[in-house]
């Protein structure tokens, strides 16, 4: 007997109880009394109705409750710079003041993530985050509607702020990382990995999966339009990825359009992005998995370093943003390239090594602007909530000095502790 109808019975009989208690006192004083007294079928199927309905109304919203789901982690972190000082930068009206030590303890992340299963066929998701370098903000926020037609739900549209279905790391969790930080070029490319739009997942077989979605553009941490859109048009995205499950290969395609917004007429520039990326799989018998990954991307991007050269930047004596005297404003926009390549070994249950290796370039047709990284950690699993990471970041950055080993931003040694719920 399920447990619901088992509940109203046993308050059905204590109801019945109480009300043949009276008739039962006065059976021996007037007999006419009792039989007043006599609790009807009548009365008591209303009883068990009343009882049926308070008990209906905590199951459903006990149900309700079932579907709504919290999760979420917090990243504390210890960072040791290579160079370091006791100074601060005073810029601007009002000022802003920038710090030149990276000796410190703070926050990276806190993440708090709301998942309510509205029913078989939807869901809805709230993502907040949290740290040291921001206020609480919203990360994500969006509907999945999966298809009814299909046993296993094989096509899935999404609508609202969430990641840009494009290459292998920028979906990949900040929780589930093995380093602390993504590759410069994603980081770049898509910064803060999120925008506005849709998108339409589809599984075609178990091997083959598509993915295409049209976005706003300017993403969650764009300098001018972080929460608006100033084109008419969309940025479309496309990737299909093919998985063998030890060995995954995917694609990916990104365009669009940049405005760059002056005093007078702005400039609008193509935006293209391509992408291949490809992850292998292993289980060693005496020490674990581990994985090889790596991906690359070129793309025709505005270039942050182009508009310093061929804007002239508003002061307060002159309030105008417009391009220099001569400049072209296909310019603005350049061909850059950059990736990563990562090796993975876990040793044994509690332990993992990784190496990665990644570059950017912001300008292919220019020297002595290029990037790369060596980083190199290991992780400690605590047990199945809490991690420990320590990572290095060696940095080598060209400059028109030439080649030098030393960058106060990522040079650094870091010590990651991080616990989910």
């Amino acid at each position: 007997m399920p447990k619901s109808r088992r509940i109203a019975w046993c308050a059905a009989a204590l109801c019945l109880s109480t009300l043949a208690a009276p008739a039962r006192a006065q059976d021996d004083a007037t007999p006419a009394a009792a039989d007043t007294a006599v609790v009807t079928h009548e009365q008591l199927l209303r009883v068990l109705e009343g009882y049926t309905e308070q008990i209906q109304s905590l199951t459903n919203d006990l149900d309700k409750l079932k579907k709504i789901k919290f999760s979420g982690y917090v990243q504390a972190r210890l960072e040791h710079g290579e160079a370091n000082a006791d100074t601060v930068k005073v810029s601007g009206s009002p000022y802003t003041a920038t710090t030149a030590n990276l000796n410190r303890f703070f926050i990276r992340r806190a993440r708090l993530k709301l998942t309510y299963d509205t029913g078989a066929l939807s869901q809805a998701v709230v993502y907040f985050d949290g740290g040291s370098d921001r206020t609480v903000r919203l990360l994500e926020a969006y509907v999945t509607l999966l298809d009814p037609w299909t046993a296993m739900h094989d096509h899935q549209l999404t609508i609202g702020q969430q990641n840009v279905p494009f290459g292998y790391e920028i979906e990949r969790s900040s929780g589930t990382r093995e380093l602390p930080e993504r590759s410069r070029a994603e980081n770049v490319l898509f910064s803060g990995e999120r925008d506005r739009g849709v998108k339409l997942v589809s599984q075609w077989t178990p091997q083959l999966q598509t993915t295409v979605g049209l976005f706003n553009g300017g993403g969650v941490n764009h300098p001018d339009f972080p929460n608006s859109d100033p084109t008419l048009g969309k940025d479309f995205v496309g990737r299909a990825r093919w998985s063998q499950g030890t060995f995954d290969v995917a694609g990916s395609y990104y365009f669009g359009r940049n405005l760059v917004p002056l005093t007078g007429a702005d400039v609008v520039t193509e935006k293209s992005r391509a992408g291949l990326d490809a992850q292998a799989y292993w289980t060693l018998p005496t020490l674990g998995g581990g994985t090889l990954r790596g991906e690359w991307y070129l793309a025709h991007e505005a270039n942050p370093d182009s508009a310093k050269a061929l804007i002239v930047a508003p002061t307060t004596a002159n309030p105008v943003r417009l391009l220099k005297t001569g400049a072209n404003a296909a310019h603005l926009a350049t061909d850059a390239a950059g990736g990563y390549l990562m090796w993975v070994q876990n040793v044994g249950d509690r332990t993992q090594g990784v190496v990665r290796w990644d570059a950017w370039d912001p300008n292919v047709d220019a020297d002595h602007d290029q990037y790369s990284r060596w980083s190199v950690g290991a992780n400690w699993f605590w047990d199945g909530f809490t991690r420990l990471t320590i990572a290095y970041d060696a940095i080598r950055t060209e400059t028109k000095a030439g080649t030098r080993w030393t960058d106060p931003q990522d040079n650094l040694w870091t010590l990651q502790v991080q616990h989910k719920f």
